[in-house]
């Protein structure tokens, strides 16, 4: 059964369009710092993860930038893959702090930096933001700023949980892209769709 606030944010979305859910940096270093987001790591929160591994894995890409990579959770489940490097970006210094501790090698590195200031002289096969696009105040021009940093034929590839927030953005991205193909996926935590974008 949906929760009143789920109820009520529906009709919302869909009269005011897309909001961000807003986060200060301090929370987020207090979140990772208490632990809020080790359920990350459960089985409960493979499923989303899984689908960008799968189209990681088919499309292979040699360089990766995870933007919004937390505490890089979905970079260790990538190194099983043989790109060449993967670039971890966040906001968080906590977060980033304990990426570099669990995750970070010759192939795989981590920054602190906020997804919208990013800036880097280096381009890549493939752009992952996963779990993260909904925090930030305008996607499409989030997504704008990332393709100076896209290689020709490189992809992006978006995840999202199903909300009204995501059901929102959705078409404010493929405004932006194209979609290339699209996976939907179901947990015991909930549902979500991960897409494959082409500039």
């Amino acid at each position: 059964m949906k929760s009143v606030k789920e109820f009520i944010s529906g009709p919302a979305f869909r009269l005011l369009g897309y909001r961000p859910q807003r986060v200060s940096v301090d929370a987020w270093d207090r979140e990772y710092r208490d632990g809020d987001w080790k359920y990350l790591e459960s089985i409960g929160s493979i499923a989303g993860q899984a689908s960008i591994l799968g189209y990681v894995q088919f499309l292979k890409p040699d360089t990766v930038l995870d933007v919004g990579c937390g505490a890089g959770v979905l970079a260790g489940k990538l190194k099983v893959l043989p790109f060449k490097s993967l670039l971890g970006v966040d906001i968080s210094a906590e977060a980033i702090a304990q990426a570099n501790a669990a995750f970070a090698d010759g192939r795989t590195s981590f920054a602190v930096s906020d997804a919208d200031g990013f800036e880097t002289d280096r381009t890549f096969d493939m752009i992952i933001f996963n779990q993260c696009m909904y925090y930030l105040p305008d996607p499409r021009a989030t997504l704008r700023h990332y393709m100076r940093f896209l290689k020709p034929n490189g992809r992006v590839l978006v995840s999202m949980c199903d909300s009204a927030r995501t059901r929102a953005m959705w078409p404010l991205l493929e405004r932006e892209m194209a979609v290339e193909d699209a996976m939907t996926f179901a947990q015991s935590e909930g549902r979500g769709t991960t897409k494959v974008f082409k500039p």
